[in-house]
Order: C-alpha cells, then structure tokens, then sequence
C-alpha cells in the first residue's frame, strides 16, 4: 500500500553510463532529473526495470478515495472496498528474502512509521482536546494503549483508526512470508493458495468473530486479497499496460462491478470478486493514461507515491478542517465533503517534500546516500579546479 513504497528502480543502468563521467556536476543535475514524473527517458529503461506508471496512478486514485470516504461523501463510495484494493497493491511489491532482512525492511517501511503517526495523533487528540474544553480533565489518557487491545474489530484505535490497515499489513506480510516459505515452488503452487482461499472463505464468520491482539484475525480476513496481488497483479498490470484490450476491459468490468451489487446473495466472498474486478476495471482505465504528462495525473502520481504518508497525516489534517468547512456551508452535504477534500490534499502536497527531506524515516524511507555522495564528489572537483586555477 499503501503503503507498498518499494519500486523497481528510476533509472536504468545505461542511462547512468551515457551521462558523461568526467562533468560530475552535469551528471548529478541530470539525475535528479531522472527522478521526477514525466521523464521522457523512459522508453530506454530495460522491461526489468520498468515502472508501471499505471500502478502508481492507482495508488494515487485509491489514497483520494480513502480521504475522501472519511469525510462527507456519496453513498456510491462505501460500495468500493478500498482498503481491500491497497492490499491487492501490497500483494504486488511484496519480495521473498530470508527473514530477517524481510523484517528489519518491515520493521523500518511499516511499523515505524506506524508507531511515528501513532504518537503524533495521540498528541494532536490532546491539543484538539485542550483547544475544545480548555482544559485536559477527562481526556482519555489511556488511549494511547489501545495498540495492545485484544478485539475482533480493526476500528478500536480511536487515535487514528485508519492506521489499523498498518498494523494488519505488518502482520499479513508476515503470515504471507510463512506461507510463500511453506508452500512449494512447483506447478501446482497457485492450486495451493487456491485450497488457502477457500479454507479462509469457509471459515469466514468464525474468523470474523476471534478476538486477537494485533489486528491478527482481520489479517487473515483479508489475506486472499493479498496473495491475489501476489500471484497475479503484477501481471495484470502489465498486460493492460501493453494491450489494446484495456479499451474494452474497463467498461466490461464496470458493468460487472455495478451488476454484482444487485445480485441477490450475501457470501462472504463476493466481497473478493467485487475487488478484483473493481482492481482490474480502474487499473485498465488507468493504463490509458500512462506518463501522462498533464498537471491531473502528474498530481494523482505524486500523491500515489507517497500514500504511506497520506494514509497516516490525513485524519489529523481533516478534524479541523471538516469544523471549518462546516461553519463555512453550514450543513455536511456532498459540497462540503469537496472542500475538505481539496484543502486537505493541498496541506498534504506541500507536507510532503517537507517530510521527505527532514523525517524520511517517518514515512519509511531512507535518506537519497547517492545524491549526497555525488554532491560531495562534485563539491571536492570544484575545488581542485579552483585551486589548479588559483595556482
């Protein structure tokens, strides 16, 4: 997801050989330039290496989505299971390593920057609470314990509820890296996650209703949206990012999205062809708006780069906001919901370099050593130069 940051690399190895060694300061220039949204070099990076531009779209899409449904919206938008669509996501970026390297890398990508947003809101429940009754008599202090609950629910984090999809991503990456471990590399391999889906889907109500610390029982309550992004995101994305058949992928999927919701049964899993078929409807349609270039999706991308961070910053930024907007239009109608949309997206697209510079490690991130080095390396060639000049 969200929360899934992990790339496959900005740019390629040739790229980094055609840039000439000995103007260094060219060379770092041009790099940074490598990195930004509408780089029409990319048509040289090698398949491996590639982007799926449309998976970050996608991203980007799905995380408006998200701040949109917590705040006023249309009715139309709790039919979309949107968390289910980030773990489809998370399924896609998800690498198989030996496990210790697997958890420190979650460790530093998800539970740190769950424990930095954790804290954060706790401290901002406390200032909202102190700005509102002028005092912190009768604050819930014990709040801040609510990670060790044992519940069946993932909505008891009354700090930040949304950070519950962390805490269940942290754990399913987990209970995937067990399975992808145990499971045999062999022909029948998906015939066995298959067999794991319908033990999940069976079983389901009894999963629902484990009381577990952790968020352990949601984690295996949406585990099949995960191993369906392992086992076949990745492909789906890329064969409608190449084939024409996106055109009729999109409209055919829709359909079938909009007609499932009419259908007169309730089984637990309808829920998971209703995602991936609501996966495969917006990713094709996405797809026709690859390296896009215009200021739209150029914004939708750069927010998709950085949900990790919206899913965490955006409920803090929406209470105030949503008091304020309120008082503005005077009802919480579908207006209303717009605003507090847009003026939260606006903090956040300015929030974000901000964060990137500063706290990288907040949002799972380390600092760019690369450019760094090169800058020191061009700053040193300066100077020889100056001097080689000056003598």
């Amino acid at each position: 997801m969200l929360v899934a940051n992990e790339t496959r690399g900005e740019c390629s190895q040739g790229e980094e050989k055609a840039i000439s060694r000995p103007d260094l300061s060219y060379r770092y220039k041009h790099q940074r330039t490598l990195n930004t949204s509408c780089d029409k070099s990319r048509s040289v990076k090698s398949p491996a290496q590639k982007r799926i531009d449309s998976i970050d779209l996608f991203k980007g899409i799905a995380i408006l989505g998200i701040v949109w449904k917590h705040t006023f919206h249309p009715q139309w938008c709790d039919l979309i299971h949107i968390s289910a669509l980030f773990f489809i996501l998370s399924g896609i970026f998800f690498k198989d390593e030996p496990f210790i390297p697997f958890l420190k890398k979650k460790i530093r990508t998800i539970l740190i920057p769950f424990l930095f947003f954790y804290i954060l809101s706790y401290l901002a429940r406390m200032a909202f609470y102190f700005g509102h009754f002028r005092t912190l008599h009768g604050f819930a202090w014990d709040s801040l314990l609510e990670i060790f609950s044992i519940s069946n629910t993932p909505d008891y984090l009354t700090v930040n509820i949304p950070l519950w999809f962390l805490i269940g991503l942290f754990v399913m990456q987990i209970i995937f890296w067990c399975l992808n471990r145990v499971i045999p590399r062999n022909k029948y391999r998906i015939c066995w996650f298959l067999v794991i889906l319908a033990a999940i889907y069976t079983g389901y109500d009894t999963i629902g209703s484990w009381h577990s610390p952790f968020m352990f029982n949601v984690a295996i309550e949406c585990l099949p949206y995960f191993i369906a992004g392992n086992l076949f995101g990745l492909q789906i994305a890329r064969f409608v990012s190449k084939s024409s058949l996106k055109y009729l992928l999109a409209p055919t999927c829709f359909a079938l999205f909009i007609g499932f919701q009419y259908l007169p049964i309730d089984i637990s899993i309808l829920a998971f062809i209703k995602a991936l078929t609501i996966f495969v409807a917006i990713l094709s349609l996405l797809s026709c708006f690859e390296n896009s270039c215009s200021m739209i999706w150029t914004t939708v991308r750069y927010f998709g780069k950085s949900s990790l961070f919206i899913m965490g910053i955006h409920v803090l930024l929406l209470a105030p906001i949503q008091s304020m907007a309120r008082a503005i239009t005077g009802k919480p109608d579908l207006l209303t919901g717009l605003i507090c949309l847009a003026l939260t997206m606006l903090l956040i697209y300015f929030l974000i370099p901000f964060t990137e510079k500063y706290i990288p490690w907040a949002i799972g991130r380390q600092r760019q050593k690369q450019d760094t080095k090169l800058s020191q390396t061009t700053n040193s060639m300066n100077k020889q130069v100056l001097t080689i000049k000056g003598g």
